[in-house]
């Protein structure tokens, strides 16, 4: 299973991990991950404050971690990201679990 998990402080989105592998199909054939790392990829490339992040890309396992406050844009990008990843969720609900998770 893929464990999506979005960080945010406040009312904020300050980045995002997503590990894991769907196990829906065999690795090379899994349709459902390659649709999870074509929108995590994406939304990597759309930040426009790319220094205002700690991302680590590593076997396929993706932590976007803001260090300062994004500015909207990227906010937005992370939010996009999210949503995109809930409409795969509907229908894969085995293969992909998305969390909220309060940051101090």
């Amino acid at each position: 299973m893929v464990k999506a998990v979005f960080y945010k402080k406040d009312d904020d989105f300050y980045g995002f991990s997503v590990k894991g592998h769907a196990e829906f199909d065999e690795i090379g054939k899994d349709i459902v991950c390659s649709a999870i790392s074509a929108i995590v990829i994406g939304g990597l490339n759309a930040l426009k404050n790319i220094e205002y992040f700690k991302i680590s890309i590593e076997s396929g396992d993706v932590e976007c971690i803001a260090h300062k406050l994004p500015n909207n844009h990227d906010k937005i990008v992370i939010e996009t990201i999210r949503i995109q990843l809930e409409s795969i969720r509907k229908d894969h609900q085995k293969e992909l679990s998305i969390i909220d998770e309060r940051m101090e």
